[in-house]
C-alpha cells in the first residue's frame, strides 16, 4: 500500500523519474525549437534557389508561427482530452517526417504547405509539456523542471540558428534539414524509452462542448489573462530588440558587418544557463520574486544597448537573453501552477500569447524603427517592460 502510495507522490529531484521526464523534454524541446528556428538564417538561401522576394521567403518562417498558434490551442485541448504524453509524442515523429519530405518538395509554394503542417505539430509539446509537469511534478520543484525545459528552448532556438547557418554554408540546405531529421527521430525514440507513464492523467468522458467550456474558463480569470497578457509583453520586447539589433550594428557608429552581428546569437547561451539556476532560486523564494528579477535584468539589458559601445551593447543583449528567459520561464510556472484544471490548455494560452508576440515585435513596431531607429524601437519596449511591471498589481480577483 506504501508503495503505491509512493508511486502516486508527485516527482521530486530525489526520485530518477523526476530527471527522467526533464532528460526527455529537453531533448523534445531542442528538436522542436531546432526544427522552427533553422529556417531563419537560410532564408537567403531559399530565395536564390527558388527565384522568390525576400518577403515570400519568409512565409517559410511565419506560415510555420500562425500554425503554431492553432496548434497549441487544438493540441492544448486535445492533450487535456486525451493525454499529454500521446500528444507529445505524435509530435515528435511527425516534426522528424516533415523534416524529411519537405527536401523533396518539387516547389517552394509545396514547401510553404509542408512547413505549415509541421508547425501545426511543432505545438504538440509546448502545448502538453508545461500542463504535464504541472501535473506530474511536486510544486516545490516546479520552478527547477520548468526552467529546465525553457532553457532547452532556448538551446534549441540558438542551436538551429547557428548549426542550421553553418552547415548549409558547408554543405547545402537539404543535408542540413536531413541532420535535424535525424536528432528529430533520435529525439523521438529516447522520449519513448524516457518518458514515464502518465500517472494523475484522468481521461473524461464528458461532451467535447462542455470540455471545451471547461478550457475556456481559463479566460474569465483575471490572474490567468495578467499571465497571458506578460506572455506577450515578454515576447514584443524580445523579438523587437533581436529583430532591429542587426540593423542598429550594421549602421554609425558601429558598422558591423553580417558575420559579427550573426555572432551576437551567442548571448543565448545566457538564456540557457540563466534559467535552471533561476529554477533553483525560485524553490527557495518563489516564483514571482525570480519572475521580476528576470524583468529587471532585462530593463538594464536594454537601457546598456543604447549607448554607441560594442561592448556594452553585447553586454546588454547577453542581459536580455538572461532576463527574458528567466522571466519566461517563471511565468509559465505560474500559469501550470495556477490551473487546477485543463492544465494543457491554460499553458496553450500562455503559449499562444507568446508566439502572437513574435508577431508584434517584429512587424508592428517596424514602423518605430523606420521614423525613430533605435530609440523609437528602446523607448515602446521599455514602457512595455514598465507596463509588464504594474500587471500583478490587478492580478487579484
Amino acid at each position: 500500500m506504501e508503495a503505491v502510495q509512493k508511486n502516486r507522490q508527485p516527482y521530486t529531484p530525489g526520485q530518477s523519474e523526476f530527471w527522467r521526464v526533464t532528460i526527455a523534454l529537453m531533448l523534445a524541446s531542442l528538436s522542436i525549437f531546432s526544427t522552427l528556428y533553422v529556417f531563419q538564417p537560410l532564408l537567403p538561401v531559399f530565395t536564390d534557389q527558388f527565384q522568390v522576394s525576400a518577403t515570400e521567403s519568409s512565409l517559410l518562417m511565419s506560415a510555420c508561427v500562425i500554425a503554431m498558434v492553432v496548434g497549441l490551442f487544438i493540441l492544448g485541448f486535445s492533450a487535456d482530452r486525451y493525454g499529454r504524453a500521446a500528444v507529445m509524442k505524435v509530435s515528435l515523429f511527425i516534426t522528424a517526417g516533415t523534416l524529411i519530405l519537405l527536401p523533396f518538395t518539387p516547389t517552394f509554394g509545396w514547401m510553404v504547405v509542408v512547413r505549415f503542417i509541421q508547425g501545426f505539430f511543432l505545438a504538440g509539446i509546448p502545448a502538453a509539456a508545461m500542463g504535464y509537469l504541472g501535473a506530474e511534478v511536486a510544486h516545490k520543484h516546479l520552478g527547477l523542471a520548468m526552467t529546465l525545459y525553457i532553457s532547452s528552448n532556448a538551446l534549441g532556438g540558438m542551436g538551429g540558428r547557428v548549426v542550421g547557418g553553418y552547415v548549409t554554408d558547408m554543405f547545402n540546405w537539404q543535408s542540413t534539414l536531413y541532420i535535424f531529421a535525424a536528432f528529430g527521430l533520435l529525439s523521438a525514440l529516447l522520449f519513448l524509452v524516457l518518458f514515464p507513464k502518465e500517472r494523475f492523467f484522468e481521461k473524461t468522458d464528458q461532451a467535447i462542448s462542455d470540455d471545451l467550456k471547461g478550457m475556456l474558463v481559463h479566460l474569465k480569470s483575471r490572474s490567468m489573462l495578467v499571465l497571458f497578457m506578460m506572455g506577450v509583453l515578454l515576447q514584443i520586447v524580445f523579438t523587437a530588440i533581436w529583430t532591429y539589433i542587426p540593423f542598429h550594428l550594421q549602421g554609425d557608429p558601429f558598422n558591423w558587418s553580417l558575420k559579427w552581428i550573426a555572432f551576437t546569437y551567442f548571448a543565448y547561451v545566457f538564456g540557457v544557463l540563466a534559467p535552471p539556476l533561476a529554477g533553483r532560486v525560485s524553490d527557495l523564494i518563489g516564483l514571482k520574486k525570480v519572475m521580476f528579477t528576470g524583468v529587471t535584468i532585462l530593463i538594464v539589458g536594454a537601457a546598456l544597448t543604447a549607448l554607441p559601445s560594442g561592448t556594452f551593447v553585447l553586454v546588454g543583449l547577453s542581459l536580455i537573453c538572461m532576463g527574458f528567459f528567466v522571466a519566461h520561464s517563471m511565468a509559465a510556472a505560474l500559469v501550470s501552477k495556477s490551473a487546477t484544471h485543463h492544465k494543457s490548455g491554460a499553458s496553450g494560452f500562455y503559449l499562444i500569447s507568446y508566439y502572437l508576440g513574435v508577431a508584434i515585435g517584429s512587424t508592428a513596431i517596424g514602423t518605430l524603427w523606420e521614423s525613430y531607429q533605435w530609440t523609437g524601437v528602446l523607448s515602446v519596449t521599455l514602457l512595455l517592460i514598465i507596463l509588464f511591471i504594474f500587471l500583478p498589481l490587478y492580478k487579484n480577483e
